[in-house]
């Protein structure tokens, strides 16, 4: 597997085992395969890409996608106010396309990640994603979380669910005292509804706000990554 990095626009395409075609050209594998990252190639019309080894950012930024995925941003503030770490036992519930399940995934090793997901066809393309990116400790289920967690002693547990409180008992029977639920709500509404669950916890609910700049002209960026869900941490007191 290599990264094609274009020079002139910046664009990125993962290669495996295959030849890329692109309005300028072709790239052939053959002529990828040997090379170290660092290293240029070029179409027949001149363009130049830079070779470089994926990282795991790069499989996340092209993985197929389904349903509507957690962002970078929050998947980032989610382990930074947890404190997730190697070897922290996490279960997610509502893994979608598997993205913050990469994430998680490669923070926990070599602890395995426990996923749940209702739906076949979204745990098929999490499978992909996962498979396609060389991630291996992930125990993904097909199962509703509504009805239990066999997990026990969990440091976290994470739910992007569309009704999060009627789960949150087995929350708290499946996580240790000092463990967080973490709930991930598109709605103030939502919000609102699983305060009144979440009875022994500690909670706090942030939103976050990224915005890049543009360092020549000293000013923001006129596009940001503004709202995409509350993020609510709960902390099990016991």
């Amino acid at each position: 597997m290599r990264l094609l990095l274009d020079e002139k626009n910046g664009n990125r395409y993962l290669v495996n085992e295959e030849d890329l075609h692109t309005k300028y050209g072709v790239v052939k594998w053959d002529e990828v395969k040997d090379k170290k990252p660092g290293d240029r190639v070029e179409t027949q019309t001149g363009r130049v890409y830079v070779i470089l080894e994926p990282n795991l950012l790069d499989f996340m930024k092209k993985a197929r996608r389904g349903p509507q995925t957690i962002t970078l941003k929050d998947a980032s503030i989610i382990a930074g106010f947890t404190g997730i770490h190697s070897g922290s036992r996490v279960l997610e519930s509502g893994t979608g396309s598997g993205l913050l399940t990469m994430f998680l995934a490669n923070l926990v090793y070599p602890e395995k990640l426990s996923t749940y997901e209702l739906r076949q066809d979204f745990a098929d393309i999490a499978e992909k994603n996962l498979r396609k990116a060389g991630i291996e400790n992930v125990n993904l289920e097909v199962r509703d979380v509504y009805e239990g967690i066999d997990e026990k002693d969990l440091d976290v547990v994470i739910f992007d669910l569309p009704e999060p409180w009627k789960a949150v008992a087995h929350a708290k029977a499946a996580l240790k005292a000092g463990g967080y639920l973490v709930i991930y709500s598109p709605s103030i509404g939502q919000v609102q509804e699983v305060y009144g669950h979440l009875l022994g916890f500690e909670n706090r609910t942030v939103e976050v706000i990224m915005r890049e700049w543009d360092v020549k002209v000293m000013r923001p960026e006129i596009q940001m990554i503004g709202h995409t869900a509350f993020l609510t941490f709960a902390r099990f007191l016991g």
